[in-house]
């Protein structure tokens, strides 16, 4: 008899922790509308998940490629002899020595937490649990243990509001900072003492030049890990955000999910339906539509001017500080972390940070 019910009634903790307490193997699924979960247990340790809303940057080959790990050539390679041979791409990747085991076991493991992670963010749903046997990797020890994933999970959900402020884009970039050029720097010496394996590894990625999310990429330590991480580097004098680069179409597309990405093209769709019926329709219905203009204005605020209205945003934020706190920032990061403003504001329209002091002629502002 399956265990089956209404995340209404029961949390996903409560499933979990279940299973995992009676040492049960079998397969839980957890759906709500579309989106569909599945977690297998052997002798009440999570083995494995699958999400059918997984997009293809989230899927293992996909991930160590932007991790420079594996080539795209080696990829290839290896998902041909999957079809061939029907092994876990992770074993192949292991078996031709391209990869370490304990590469992908890293990225497994962030997989279930992430995924897991999503599921206590669902709220409702549907789950049954079947008691079957579970075929589990031969060579790669992933066995977890589910009071530790909710665990951590329940921490990643209490704490990631607050890093979530301080680190509010993937496309900030941070820079080292060399001794002497903060008075809160660490001692290089003292680095292993202050910073966990996780955060010497995103430091040792940190260049000037990478952006969170390609250290994200590049880390194979998780999204949570690397923004904890940064937010305790950046308060340790360690690094400091220097850009925001824009982000390109491929980037803002390549992080759309599967169900995303069809929802835009059925809308693509129906616009063509429009279209067509418009065009085989009454000729002034096409009129309309085909002479149809939007004249864009010849308006645009002067570089100047518009600086200058941003800079007056960031005095004003600053006075209101000061107001509540009694004193200024020791950065105007400290604007961003309070709420008062966001990551864009403290840069230039040419992406760079402003900096401020506070002289006998008030608040000045570079650049």
């Amino acid at each position: 008899m399956a265990l089956q019910g209404d995340l209404r009634d029961f949390s996903i903790t409560e499933i979990v922790q279940l299973i995992g307490q009676q040492f049960k193997t079998g397969v839980l699924n957890v759906q709500h509308r579309r989106k569909k979960v599945e977690i297998s247990f052997v002798d009440g340790m999570i083995v494995h998940v699958f999400s059918n809303y997984r997009a293809k940057k989230d899927l293992l080959g996909e991930i160590l490629v932007k991790a420079q790990v594996i080539t795209q050539g080696q990829l290839n390679r290896a998902l041909k002899l999957q079809e061939e041979t029907l092994q876990y791409l992770g074993e192949i990747l292991i078996d031709l020595q391209w990869l370490k085991t304990e590469q992908v076991l890293r990225v497994l493991q962030n997989q279930i937490y992430e995924t897991i992670y999503d599921l206590f963010r669902w709220g409702e749903g549907q789950f049954r649990f079947d008691l079957k046997l579970v075929e589990r990797y031969r060579k790669i020890p992933l066995a977890l243990s589910p009071e530790n994933v909710l665990l951590n999970v329940l921490r990643i959900l209490d704490e990631w509001p607050e890093i979530e402020k301080k680190i509010s884009s993937p496309y900030i970039v941070f820079e080292k900072v060399s001794p002497g050029e903060s008075e809160e720097a660490y001692n290089i010496s003292e680095f292993g003492e202050k910073i966990s394996e996780e955060g010497e590894v995103i430091h040792g990625l940190v260049d000037g030049k990478r952006t969170v999310q390609e250290i994200i990429d590049r880390s194979l330590l998780g999204k949570y890990n690397v923004f904890d991480s940064l937010v305790k580097l950046e308060e340790g004098g360690l690094v400091q955000r220097v850009a925001i680069a824009r982000p390109s179409f491929i980037d803002l597309v390549s992080g759309k999910t599967l169900s995303n990405i069809s929802s835009i093209l059925r809308l693509g769709t129906l616009f063509v339906i429009i279209l067509l019926l418009v065009s085989y329709g009454k000729p002034f219905l096409k009129d309309v539509v085909t002479n149809a203009r939007i004249e864009k204005p010849e308006v645009s605020l002067p570089r100047t001017y518009s600086d200058g209205f941003h800079k007056k945003k960031i005095i004003r934020a600053l006075e209101i500080y000061r107001l509540e706190r009694g004193e200024y920032p020791k950065d105007l990061q400290k604007l961003v972390s309070t709420g008062i403003l966001g990551d864009w504001d403290l840069f230039s329209e040419d992406g760079q940070p402003y900096r401020y002091k506070v002289d006998g002629d008030g608040i000045v502002l570079s650049p």
